[in-house]
Order: C-alpha cells, then sequence, then structure tokens
C-alpha cells in the first residue's frame, strides 16, 4: 500500500518536488516506516465508519478513484473485523491447551507405569511366596494409587476449565448485514452543484473585483468625471484609433482618387519653395480620408471650442497641445487637429516644440535639417524651413537638427515661442503647437503666457487624477480652454469610410 500511487505520500508522488525539499533542507528522507504512515493516514482519510441511527448497525464507506476497487476494499475490512477477534482467541487459547494436552500425558505415562510396578510385583509374589516383602508392596501400592489420582485430579480440572472457556467464547461478535457493491456513480464532486456554486462565487467575484477596481481607480474615464474632479471643461472624448486602420483608410483613398492626390502634390510643389510632406503610417490620417467617423467629429469639436475661445475681444490663433505625461495621444491629437483645419480652407501651421521626442517631425519631415531653432536664430527663414502637406496645404515647422536641444541653444520654450510668435500670427490663421509633456519638462508652466489658449490631453482610464490635478494647479489654469480625453474606447474608421469625389 505504500507504493500505491493512491495512498503514497506526497514525495512519491511528486519525485521531483521531494528531490528539491530535501536539498534545501525543508524535509528529512523518507523512511519505509515514514512511507507506512503516510499511506495509513491517507488510507484512514478515505475510510469512514458512522452509527446508523439508534440500532447497532454499524454503516462504511470507502472513497477510491476505481468503485470496483472501493467495493472490494469495504468487503475486506468487513470481513476482517468480524474473523479477527475470533481468530484471536483461539490463537491465544492454543498455548493452554498444548501444556494441558502435555500435562495429562505425562501424568497418565507416571500412572501407567506405577500400575505396572504393582503388578510386576504381585505376579513375582505369586511365583515365590517366601520372597515378598510386606512394606515394599504397601508402597507399590500407594505410588499407583497417587498416580492415578494427580491423572484423575487434573484431566477433571482441565475439563472444567474447557467447559468454562466453550462458554465464556461466543461464536459470533459481529455479522455481516450487507455486503458493499459498486456504486452506479461518483459519490463526490457533484457536478452539478459545483457548477451552480462556481458560477455564483464566480460572479460574486467578478462583482467585487470590478467595485475594487472602480474604487482604487483614479484614473479619468468619463466627461462627466473631468467636471466632477478638476472643475474644468471636456471639450472633446477622442475614441482610439489603430495605426492598422489609419492604413486602410489610406490605401481605400488612394484607391479610390489616386490620380487627383498626385495632381494636388505635384501644384504644390510648383506653387511653393518649401517640402512636401509624405504619408507614413499614422493614426493622424483617417482626419482627412473618413471625415464622419467618431475620430474626426470629435476634433471638429476641440476646433469649435478654439473658434468660441476669446481673449481680449481676439480669437484664439496660437493654441498650445500638452499632457501630464509622455504617450497620452498629444501629438496625434495636435497634428489631426492641424489636418482638420487646414482642411476646412484655413492657413494653419503645425509647430513640433516636443524638443525631447520630436515625434511629429520624425514622422512628417525626417529629413529636415532646419527647424525651429534656425528661424529664432535667423538662420533660417519661416517660409525656406517649412514643410507643406499637399492635400491640405496645412504647413509643418519642424525641430530640424534633432541633436540640439532648446537648453543647448540657450533659448527656453517661452522665449522661443514669443520671438516666433509676431511672424506665425501674421502669416497664419491658427498655430497648433505640440507641446512637451509636463512632467519630464519643467519649462512648459512658463511657455504658457506665449499662448492664446492651451488644451489639456488626458488619456482616458490611466493618467491618475490627482496628478492631472496637480498639473493644472502648476499652469494654474492658465489660457487652458478644457480638457481632451483621449483614447475613450476604439473607433473603427473603415467603416466610416466616404470615398471623396474626383475633381
Amino acid at each position: 500500500m505504500a507504493k500505491d500511487p493512491e495512498f503514497a505520500g506526497r514525495s512519491l508522488l511528486h519525485p521531483i518536488a521531494g528531490f528539491v525539499t530535501r536539498l534545501l533542507g525543508w524535509s528529512k528522507p523518507e523512511t519505509e516506516y515514514s512511507l507506512m504512515r503516510h499511506a495509513v493516514e491517507a488510507f484512514e482519510r478515505k475510510l469512514s465508519v458512522k452509527r446508523a441511527g439508534a440500532t447497532y448497525i454499524v454503516d462504511i464507506g470507502f472513497e477510491a478513484t476505481d468503485p470496483d476497487r472501493a467495493a472490494r476494499i469495504l468487503n475486506t475490512l468487513a470481513q476482517t473485523y468480524i474473523s479477527a477477534p475470533i481468530d484471536a482467541r483461539y490463537q491465544f487459547a492454543s498455548p493452554d491447551q498444548m501444556w494441558t494436552k502435555d500435562r495429562l500425558a505425562e501424568l497418565s505415562s507416571k500412572a501407567t507405569a506405577a500400575q505396572k510396578i504393582l503388578d510386576d510385583y504381585r505376579n513375582a509374589k505369586r511365583d515365590d511366596p517366601d520372597s515378598v516383602d510386606a512394606g515394599a508392596e504397601r508402597a507399590l501400592i500407594a505410588a499407583a494409587d497417587s498416580s492415578k489420582a494427580a491423572y484423575d485430579s487434573f484431566r477433571h480440572v482441565a475439563r472444567q476449565t474447557e467447559a468454562v472457556r466453550q462458554q465464556s467464547a461466543p461464536m459470533f461478535e459481529a455479522s455481516l448485514v450487507t455486503r458493499a457493491s459498486p456504486p452506479l456513480r461518483a459519490s463526490s464532486p457533484r457536478a452539478g452543484i459545483v457548477l451552480g456554486m462556481s458560477m455564483i462565487g464566480g460572479t460574486l467575484l467578478g462583482i467585487g473585483l470590478g467595485m475594487l477596481r472602480d474604487l482604487l481607480d483614479r484614473g479619468i474615464q468619463t466627461s462627466g468625471q473631468v467636471w466632477k474632479e478638476l472643475q474644468i471643461a471636456c471639450i472633446a472624448v477622442i475614441p482610439r484609433v489603430r495605426s492598422s486602420d489609419a492604413k486602410r483608410a489610406v490605401l481605400f483613398a488612394n484607391s479610390t482618387d489616386r490620380q487627383n492626390s498626385t495632381d494636388r502634390h505635384e501644384r504644390a510643389l510648383s506653387n511653393s519653395n518649401s517640402r512636401s510632406v509624405e504619408r507614413r503610417e499614422s493614426p493622424i490620417w483617417p482626419v482627412m480620408d473618413a471625415p464622419q467617423s467618431r475620430f474626426s467629429e470629435s476634433l471638429l469639436e476641440i476646433k469649435l471650442a478654439i473658434d468660441s475661445m476669446y481673449r481680449n475681444g481676439k480669437r484664439s490663433q496660437i493654441i498650445g497641445i500638452t499632457s501630464t505625461f509622455p504617450h497620452e495621444g498629444k501629438s496625434t491629437i495636435a497634428a489631426s487637429l492641424a489636418l482638420l483645419i487646414a482642411q476646412t480652407g484655413a492657413k494653419a501651421i503645425l509647430l513640433d516644440c516636443n524638443f525631447r521626442h520630436p515625434s511629429l517631425s520624425t514622422l512628417l519631415a525626417p529629413a529636415a535639417e532646419v527647424g525651429v531653432l534656425d528661424v529664432v536664430s535667423g538662420a533660417a527663414s519661416l517660409r525656406g524651413t517649412t514643410w507643406i502637406e499637399p492635400t491640405t496645404q496645412l504647413a509643418f515647422l519642424p525641430i530640424g537638427n534633432t541633436s540640439r536641444s532648446t537648453y543647448r541653444s540657450g533659448v527656453p520654450l517661452s522665449e522661443l515661442l514669443n520671438k516666433l510668435s509676431h511672424t506665425l500670427r501674421a502669416a497664419y490663421e491658427y498655430v497648433i503647437v505640440d507641446l512637451p509633456p509636463m512632467a519630464p519638462c519643467a519649462d512648459v508652466p512658463t511657455a504658457m503666457s506665449a499662448l492664446d489658449s492651451s488644451i489639456f490631453v488626458v488619456e482616458a482610464s490611466r493618467t491618475n487624477v490627482d496628478v492631472v490635478k496637480r498639473a493644472l494647479e502648476i499652469i494654474r489654469y492658465e489660457n487652458v480652454l478644457g480638457i481632451v480625453l483621449n483614447h475613450a474606447g476604439n473607433s473603427s474608421v473603415w467603416t466610416h469610410l466616404v470615398p471623396k469625389a474626383t475633381a
């Protein structure tokens, strides 16, 4: 039984785990005695014994993976329980019976020998009467009588003892009522009960985890939560747009209007000395190719909020886009918003001022050698530095040589924007500035004074509301037009694509 997997110790069932625990000193090597102890304990856990009501009937049960084996074990247990006491009594009485038998044989032999000596002496007396000794005869008679009396007395006592033993030993102390038979179905686990309890437990656990997550999650999820937590308006909720959707949108637009796009591109190159922006896979292009999508409609809400924002009687012209942390999608929103404004016919320029991570410059003008710093220093003109998106005529001012930074050039971000503001206001109706995130860049709060308004991008369900609140307090809500809640759910731009009419 100690080697049976159903009753063996854990070290036998899991030899690798047993070896590791012994190697680390957590357990001692298994001995034959310990293996037997484990087997007996496992056997006892599977065995159940209970009394049937108020009767003297004992109901025993046994759990095993094989129903036939469980029945055999129970029948063997019952038979052993019944026969073991009787066998024990007979085995205990057997040595006494052997001793009594040997003693009776010995006394019988002595009595027979004494009687034979007496008979021989009497025969000799009849043959030779003169040699008879009266004292000797009396001694032989006494010895024969004594041996016979001892034999009779011991035999009487032995018979009485055997009679008492037979009367005190019952034939059966227990009897078998019914033999065990293999069950028709498994007693445990109950599949229906387990399934029902699992469903109820899983539902309650899911509800509990959901409530706990809501309590622990301090991320902003809805536009109503923006006003409740930050006391500032949520001007737009932007859905998440995958790059694969954007790529499919570009391919769809190109397949329906490839020739017109080529013509517009050639006209832009002939009418301008600026460089041309080439499309690359990015989530900024659906605003052009899917104008009726939820993504485009949300960006249109931002434009309407900008147009309705007046300061000192003037409309907002220079708008900065920032966020608390990197990778919240502010650059995508800045570029998409600029494309949407330029698509309406307004003269717009997109300015990349994210010197730490110039993602827009890498996307729209990767070959640019001059940029913002060169325009500020006078090394290059604004017209000779900007790049043009041929379809919307959006101007883009990249950073240029990304090996330089605002700190190496000695021009803080606020001073850079102040130097460019007069030129940009005179040349463009809208200036969209992609600012660095506030967390790694301490220069953003000082640059707010050079802007007409700013938009704060917050990634839904990710950015902590307390962190956003502290960031807004640092800039003192200055010129903040509102919050844009980004990545709020998914939006498939493919389902909203509308082919453009040929020119």
